[in-house]
């Protein structure tokens, strides 16, 4: 069977399969309008120190930039998050495998705004970065956004934990992501 013929029917398989449509004559179905809450920043400090608990320890990474979805990655390093002060901050110090370049910062939750915040300076770089973050209700995603500080304040990332040993960080732009993965 050729490869056309496989996604014909793949196609004809599910749109036979699925439901049709209001606008298609099908049966239209009343659900009651669930009201989003809005979430007080006191109700974000468990899912925060859980995500923050989560992210503690020591991590390797590998980053791909655009464009490359199964070659080496394009940079790796390993990542190591420790508490400071509390459970709602962490520091984190980074070390690229095959470079010099180093960098630190700090990511916590603001518990009177019940927003993430970010900062990080790199030693390739000449500026740090300062960012301010929002934890999806949904599910253990935080998106962070740069402060306007200066004409090159950087870009936005998300930061998504898929489970207590894997998570994600990557650009809004989809210029980069990176794969962490817990370390013994």
């Amino acid at each position: 069977m050729r490869a056309g013929s496989v996604l014909t029917a793949t196609v004809a398989l599910v749109s036979a399969a699925a439901a049709p449509l209001v606008a298609q004559g099908g049966q239209r179905v009343a659900r009651q309008a669930q009201p989003a809450a809005a979430s007080s920043p006191a109700a974000l400090l468990a899912p925060a120190r859980g995500l923050l608990r989560t992210l503690a320890g020591t991590w390797h990474f590998e980053m791909r930039f655009a464009g490359n979805f199964d070659g080496a990655a394009d940079v790796s390093g390993t990542r190591v998050f420790k508490p400071l002060f509390d459970s709602l901050r962490l520091e984190w110090r980074e070390a690229l495998d095959h470079s010099a370049v180093q960098g630190q910062g700090v990511v916590g939750l603001d518990e009177k705004s019940g927003r993430f915040f970010s900062a990080g300076v790199y030693s390739a770089g000449s500026t740090p970065e300062f960012m301010t973050g929002t934890l999806d209700d949904a599910q253990p995603l935080v998106t962070f956004t740069p402060l306007p500080f200066g004409p090159d304040a950087g870009r936005g990332f998300a930061l998504n934990v898929i489970d207590a040993d894997h998570f994600t960080v990557a650009a809004l732009d989809r210029a980069w992501r990176a794969v962490f993965t817990r370390q013994p």
